[in-house]
């Protein structure tokens, strides 16, 4: 073997073996701190998840925190949400706490107002004060919303040629004539009107 070689195999020899060297963690300084940062952290994690499992640290409640939960649970008093957003600390807690169906109690010592009961009709005729069981459905009444006057005769409409109300006016008319017409046909809907 030649010198030359000799040589260029001692250069990768050494090349790998002070790569090796390099890229080994427990013989670099910066790779030992960094271990040594990770370990500690994780041990410090690992203390803290232990102490936040017994007792939760109380974080500041804001107005902010409130309106996001109100804003999804409107029927929720404003000291429930405080309280428990007291407990949790999370607004993302409280939130998959009234989703779940979770009971939010007041905070010890607070009385709410009561408010005096609004009466709403419910489907079957019975009154309830639960806002979230009333109908927000109002019949309306389209001939007189859209001044149709029922025995007046669209038949020879142009439709495309109408603009947006007077479309409106006609689709109108077109079901109540419609409607007329299938009540003559069909009794048991005629008798359920009388």
């Amino acid at each position: 073997m030649d010198s030359y070689s000799l040589t260029f195999f001692v250069i990768v020899i050494a090349t790998f073996i002070s790569v090796k060297w390099l890229l080994k963690s427990e013989s670099h300084p910066s790779a030992q701190r960094a271990e040594a940062s990770v370990s500690a952290t994780s041990s410090s994690r690992s203390t803290n998840q232990s102490s936040s499992t017994r007792r939760r640290k109380r974080r500041t409640v804001t107005d902010n925190m409130i309106e996001v939960v109100q804003s999804l649970a409107p029927n929720l008093h404003i000291e429930q949400i405080r309280y428990n957003l007291e407990q949790t600390g999370s607004v993302e807690e409280t939130v998959e706490a009234f989703l779940r169906g979770d009971e939010f109690s007041f905070p010890p010592g607070y009385t709410p107002e009561v408010p005096e009961p609004t009466s709403h009709q419910n489907t079957n005729g019975s009154e309830t004060a639960d806002p979230r069981k009333k109908s927000n459905i109002h019949p309306d009444n389209l001939l007189a919303k859209y001044k149709v006057d029922p025995s007046e005769d669209m038949s020879n409409v142009d439709y495309l040629s109408l603009s947006i109300e007077e479309r409106k006016r006609f689709l109108v008319w077109q079901a109540r004539r419609d409607m007329a017409r299938t009540l003559q046909q069909d009794e048991t809907l005629s008798a359920l009107l009388k």
